[in-house]
C-alpha cells in the first residue's frame, strides 16, 4: 500500500473511519471499532465536545479502506514515521488522553486493551480540525442519520456482553457454533483456531429500533463472515431466509 504524503490524505482516512463508525453496515462498524481497540499510536481529534481516536496504521496509507487494510501487510513504524513528518511532531504518551481514550472505547461498546500492541504504551498526536465532520455532531437532541449520537446508541446495543451471551445461548441449544444460513463451522474447518468463533448479527436493524429498545439474545443470529457481509450488502438488509434461498439456486 502507498503511504500518505499530506494532511488532506490523513483527514480523508479519518473521514473514512468516521463513515464506518456512523454507518449502518454492521460488519464495517464492528471492524472499525476493533481497529480503535487494537491500536497503539493514535491521532486524537475533536468533533464538537467529543475527542476521538484514529489508529495510525489505518491512517498512514493513502485512500485506505477496510477491505484493503485487512488484506494487506501493514507496518506501524512506517505509518508513524510519515504521520510524524506531516504533523511535525512525534506521538507521546498522555495520561489525560489515555483516560479519554478509555471513555471513547466504552462509548463504542468495546473494552479497551490495557496497553498497546506487545504491551507498549499508547501514544498520541493531537490534531486540530476546523470544519471537518460537521455532519457527525449532535444537533438539537435528535437522532438524524449518520450523527454521532446514533453511532453511540448503536454501539451500546452492540456491546460485547450481548454478543457473548447470545453465543453461549446458541451453543447450549445446538452444542456448537455454526452459520445459520450456510452451516459453516469454523472449528470443523480450522480446528482449534476456529474454536468458539462466529459473528453475531442483529436480526433487527439498529436504525429501526425504538430509543427504548432492548436487544435480546434471541435477536442475535450466528453467521459466518461471508454470510454476514452478504446480508448487509443491500439496503434494506437481506433476510437470512432470502440469503439462504439465493445459496440454494
Amino acid at each position: 500500500m502507498e503511504l500518505i504524503t499530506n494532511l488532506d490524505q490523513l483527514i480523508t482516512n479519518i473521514n473514512t473511519l468516521e463513515s464506518y463508525l456512523v454507518g449502518e453496515n454492521e460488519y464495517e462498524t464492528e471492524e472499525a471499532t476493533l481497529l480503535v481497540k487494537r491500536g497503539t499510536c493514535f491521532v486524537a481529534y475533536q468533533i464538537g465536545n467529543e475527542v476521538r481516536f484514529a489508529p495510525s496504521r489505518f491512517l498512514g496509507y493513502k485512500t485506505n479502506v477496510l477491505e484493503q487494510h485487512s488484506a494487506s501487510s501493514k507496518d506501524g513504524k512506517e505509518t508513524n514515521k510519515v504521520i510524524c513528518s506531516i504533523l511535525k511532531v512525534k506521538p507521546t504518551p498522555s495520561d489525560d488522553l489515555e483516560l479519554v481514550y478509555f471513555k471513547y472505547c466504552h462509548s463504542l461498546g468495546i473494552k479497551p486493551n490495557e496497553k498497546g500492541a506487545f504491551g507498549a504504551p499508547r501514544k498520541f498526536w493531537k490534531l486540530k480540525l476546523k470544519n471537518e465532520f460537521q455532519s457527525n455532531i449532535q444537533l438539537d437532541g435528535e437522532f438524524p442519520e449518520g450523527k454521532i449520537v446514533e453511532r453511540m446508541h448503536m454501539s451500546r446495543e452492540r456491546n460485547l456482553q450481548v454478543m457473548s451471551l447470545a453465543k453461549q445461548h446458541f451453543k447450549r441449544l445446538h452444542g456448537r457454533l455454526f452459520c445459520q444460513v450456510c452451516g459453516f463451522d469454523f472449528e470443523k474447518t480450522y480446528g482449534s483456531l476456529g474454536f468458539d468463533f462466529i459473528e453475531g448479527h442483529h436480526t433487527i436493524a439498529v436504525s429501526e429500533m425504538a430509543p427504548d429498545h432492548k436487544t435480546r439474545i434471541e435477536n442475535i443470529a450466528m453467521l459466518c463472515s461471508n454470510c454476514h457481509r452478504m446480508v448487509h450488502k443491500k439496503r434494506p438488509w437481506l433476510s437470512m431466509l432470502e440469503l439462504e434461498t439465493m445459496l440454494k439456486k
